[in-house]
């Protein structure tokens, strides 16, 4: 059965969602999102959730579904760096906004794995547009506050409609340079402070000891979420966007082994070759091109460019709410547009934010990956091109959500493409 048709009989359907054990895609483009990116008339061989065989020539088992994607375009799943997706519904009810622990005592304790929401109808929008997996990162919006403090630990979830919602919990830890209402002039000493004794805690972790520290009043479980940031486990995803800010954040981290993510960063370009020598990696929305504030005074649409020319690793977003997760593509061929090498791009919205979380099982079409493969009409980054299919952990997902349900209820296309079957 040709590509197209699998896709129609689908539809026709609804696509109860279940994929035999083994599935072979042959005779596809594929763009692995790794060294050898754009295998022409390619098989990607999947088994039960992993990827075992990319190439040519590669042998089909008997029993294996094969799906014939000439034409078309193979891609991994889209991983969205930072996203609230998940935690936040709409923005102006407190009970469909979860992004932040608000009034709570805990900074760094907080997780927003128990925030995520299964039933999100954000979550099949975003599915829709190709993305398979999104880090959910809490207390990186702009709110401002009386003191420095770090934000929560974030969460990995894959868009599955029917596996579980958390890929891979407390991947990460957020702190809003941007987030406090002090002067640049006690939120640097104030940090280091912080760090000094979350390195102290680090050594010895044992909640007991948590009343000795004294940079501010530390609970236990702040503390000991902070302790694998500071042995270099997981990253410290950090809100900063003017240089300078990136040059002080740089300094007073220098003394410790963290792992940092430059999120947002639109004047990461003027300091660029310095982040690259300190190992920072950077998550930024390559459409911040405008000075929106005194923050981002030289942004610039190069900046993207200039971060990869210097051989900083980058990660490319839209903005950060859930209901723009889907655009992550758009965002990335906007980057290509402005001279990003295409290949830079799609690693930016697949295996480098994967890479950034120190998971190497994700982002890549190659063989022991996770099978989450994109089908797609065409090149990704055109807006024309139509996802025909997604697969995440070896799944088939359905490409249906409310947006196309209610379309196609008052528009009368439903309708009429009931009668051309009859």
């Amino acid at each position: 059965m040709r590509f197209s048709s699998l896709v129609a009989a689908a539809a026709c359907f609804g696509v109860s969602i279940a994929s035999a054990q083994t599935t072979a895609f042959t005779n596809g483009r594929v763009l692995t999102a790794g060294q050898a990116n754009g295998v022409e008339n390619a098989t990607v061989l999947i088994e039960d959730d992993q990827i075992v065989a990319v190439g040519q020539g590669v042998t089909i088992p008997a029993d294996a579904e094969v799906v014939d994607a000439s034409g078309k375009v193979i891609t991994p799943g889209f991983i969205v760096a930072s996203t609230t997706m998940g935690a936040v519904e709409i923005n102006d009810r407190a009970n469909a906004n979860d992004i932040d622990g608000r009034s709570s005592a805990l900074s760094a304790g907080v997780d927003i794995q128990y925030a995520i929401n299964p039933a999100s109808t954000l979550i099949p929008v975003a599915r829709s547009g190709g993305v398979s997996r999104a880090v959910v990162t809490p207390g990186l919006d702009a709110a401002t506050g009386a003191n420095v403090a770090f934000g929560g630990q974030a969460a990995l979830i894959s868009t599955t409609a029917t596996g579980e919602t958390i890929s891979e919990p407390q991947v990460a830890v957020t702190l809003n340079l941007l987030g406090s209402d002090q002067g640049r002039g006690a939120v640097f000493p104030q940090l280091k402070a912080m760090l000094e004794d979350a390195a102290g805690f680090a050594a010895d972790p044992s909640p007991e000891r948590a009343s000795a520290f004294k940079a501010v009043k530390w609970s236990p479980a702040d503390l000991m979420a902070l302790v694998p940031v500071m042995r270099g486990e997981v990253p410290l995803f950090v809100t900063v966007q003017r240089a300078s800010d990136i040059s002080a954040l740089l300094d007073v981290t220098a003394d410790y082994d963290l792992r940092l993510v430059l999120v947002g960063a639109s004047e990461a370009w003027k300091v660029a070759d310095r982040i690259a020598d300190t190992g920072a990696s950077v998550v930024l929305n390559p459409a911040d091109n405008l000075p929106g504030n005194f923050n981002e005074v030289f942004a610039s649409s190069q900046n993207v460019v200039r971060l990869a020319e210097a051989g900083v690793e980058i990660a490319l977003i839209g903005p950060r709410a859930g209901h723009d997760a889907r655009l992550v593509r758009y965002h990335a061929g906007l980057a290509a547009a402005n001279g990003l090498p295409k290949d830079t791009a799609l690693r930016a919205i697949t295996s480098s934010p994967a890479r950034m979380l120190g998971l190497v099982d994700y982002g890549e079409i190659a063989p022991g990956q996770v099978a989450d493969i994109a089908v797609w009409s065409g090149d990704p980054f055109e807006p024309l091109s139509d996802l025909e299919a997604l697969y995440i952990s070896g799944e088939r997902q359905p490409l249906e959500n409310r947006q196309t349900v209610l379309r196609e209820k008052y528009s009368g296309a439903g309708e009429a493409a009931e009668e051309q079957t009859r």
